[in-house]
């Protein structure tokens, strides 16, 4: 028997809304395509921002998202220590497979912006630190 019904609802009313924010953008043309994005910037930013940090991350995010960020995650994988813009997005590409027609160029900073947007502002700024320069330029374009 489910116990929790409203906690499952306000989740998924939660991850509704972010690909509704992803939409409005227009960069999307749908929302499977505004979902892939997110979970793939989601790894990207996970792999990039030290052990410590992405727990912290992940603890901040709705638990249908929370769910698919920690998804292939192991504690032992080695920090990303690419630099540039281009690395980043071909990180991003690796963690989705088809949908080369999603230009990376202005999606990525797009979603980068409403994931820090979508959690604490404290944190966002610790995310941002352990990112390179360029890196947290792209998130605040």
């Amino acid at each position: 028997m489910i116990r929790n019904l409203k906690g499952i609802v306000k989740a998924n009313e939660e991850f509704n809304h972010v690909i509704n924010v992803m939409m409005k953008s227009k960069v999307f043309s749908d929302e499977h395509k505004a979902f892939v994005i997110l979970k793939a910037c989601l790894k990207t930013l996970r792999d990039r921002i030290g052990k410590s940090e992405a727990i912290h991350l992940g603890s901040q995010l709705s638990p249908i998202l929370r769910g698919y960020y920690y998804e292939g995650w192991e504690l032992n994988n080695t920090i990303s220590r690419a630099k540039s813009t281009n690395d980043f997005l071909n990180d991003v590409r690796r963690h989705f497979r088809g949908h080369d027609e999603i230009d990376l160029d202005k999606a990525v900073p797009i979603t980068l912006g409403i994931i820090l947007d979508m959690i604490d502002q404290g944190e966002a700024r610790q995310v941002l630190q352990n990112l390179p320069a360029e890196i947290q330029e792209m998130c605040l374009e």
